[in-house]
């Protein structure tokens, strides 16, 4: 299922999809109909991780990778201490 959200005043679609190389991936800001696709069915607290990840390059897209790998999975760290899950 396809979602759409707002990322620093921008549109775009979000959704989980079978990937093989990746576990996520986020399309230019810049691009038509931009998407940010994480890799489904992939262990909760992983997949949080990967959702940051893919939202923080969403957020600003000039960030080098290693401080979006970095700040995500702290957050991802301090959110699962914190008792979030993802619910269906």
């Amino acid at each position: 299922m396809k979602m759409f959200i707002r990322m620093v005043g921008k549109r775009w679609g979000f959704r989980f999809a079978r990937l093989r190389k990746c576990k996520g991936y986020c399309d230019s800001p810049e691009k038509k109909n931009k998407e940010i696709v994480v890799k489904a069915n992939l262990p909760p607290k992983e997949e949080l991780d990967t959702t940051l990840h893919e939202l923080l390059h969403a957020a600003d897209w000039w960030k080098d990778e290693e401080w979006v790998e970095q700040v995500g999975t702290d957050i991802a760290n301090v959110l699962w201490r914190l008792g979030w899950r993802k619910t269906e």
